[in-house]
């Protein structure tokens, strides 16, 4: 079993070309940082572009931790990438991070492993059309993360207002609305972690409630119906393994009673000042630069 040490080369990739460009960055510095802090003497920084390949062959890593988000980060395309320059890096692989990056994908794996998703489908945008449900519902963009291309439409009214910001032939996700209590649930090495309840500033947890608010409040080990905890913990871990995760992950819920669905998996969770599972982690003794660690050494006996 090959073990981290102080010397190794550590390459954090981060910010990248997506729309998370300014999330992923925060991720990235925050860990750089904590490495630094920790007394890894070789680790860098390296702001993801076109030219990463080039900058990893010059720097030569033993391990690449990834805290990208979004396209080109968090879709399998960097991982195909470092797999052909045979580095290890943390996190998911390319069909793991493909199948998560995808709600339309991830949510046809979430019912075939008989978890509960609300009722939904997928259409294709055309302008004019109408509403492709019953309101109220949500429509959401199937590979945008942090929250962005998210809309809960109630009315006639919000749907005229959102189908002019939605792209003529692009594909969506339409789920019926499930009002509960948001909890998500972290996955760390094919084991529970544990959950959080999320109470937005805004009405849900959009990108506002994410990054730019101190109103959202977040509660590890929340109190809920233990039927549902027993699920939605067994589903994130269910879908995890179902769709070839490692590391890290965090699985999106709306709870109501002992009734829930899923909403999403996120194969690369943010390690931000606002970020769940290192949130969820601190409660478990596990410190900030314990948890990139662990994912590290993770990544060196893949």
């Amino acid at each position: 079993m090959r073990k981290i040490s102080k010397e190794m080369r550590i390459a954090v990739i981060a910010g990248g070309m997506s729309d998370e460009r300014s999330v992923s960055l925060e991720t990235g510095h925050k860990m750089h940082e904590a490495l630094v802090n920790g007394g890894y003497v070789n680790a860098v920084f390296i702001d993801a572009g076109f030219d990463l390949d080039i900058r990893l062959r010059e720097f030569k890593p033993d391990v690449i931790v990834n805290g990208l988000h979004g396209k080109y980060g968090e879709d399998g395309t960097v991982q195909g990438l470092l797999e052909m320059m045979k580095i290890p890096y943390t996190n998911s692989g390319v069909c793991a991070s493909a199948a998560g990056m995808n709600k339309i994908i991830a949510r046809a794996m979430m019912k075939e492993c008989g978890i509960k998703v609300a009722s939904g489908m997928s259409v294709v945008f055309e302008e004019g059309m109408p509403a492709p449900m019953h309101y109220p519902f949500v429509i959401k963009d199937p590979v945008n993360g942090s929250s962005r291309g998210v809309y809960i439409i109630k009315n006639e009214d919000l749907w005229n207002e959102t189908a002019k910001l939605l792209k003529p032939g692009m594909v969506y996700l339409c789920e019926q609305f499930f009002k509960g209590r948001e909890i998500n649930v972290a996955i760390l090495l094919n084991e529970v972690l544990g959950d959080v309840e999320i109470i937005p500033a805004n009405e849900f947890y959009d990108f506002e409630s994410k990054y730019l608010s101190d109103k959202t409040k977040y509660v590890v080990d929340p109190d809920y119906s233990e039927k549902a905890s027993r699920e939605i913990c067994d589903a994130a871990l269910r879908l995890h393994k179902a769709i070839g995760c490692k590391g890290v992950s965090r699985s999106d819920f709306i709870v109501s009673g002992d009734d829930y669905v899923m909403l999403e998996i996120n194969t690369l969770p943010g390690m931000t000042s606002h970020s769940l599972v290192p949130m969820i982690a601190g409660k478990r003794g596990i410190t900030y630069l314990n948890l990139i660690e662990k994912l590290m050494e993770e990544a060196l006996n893949c």
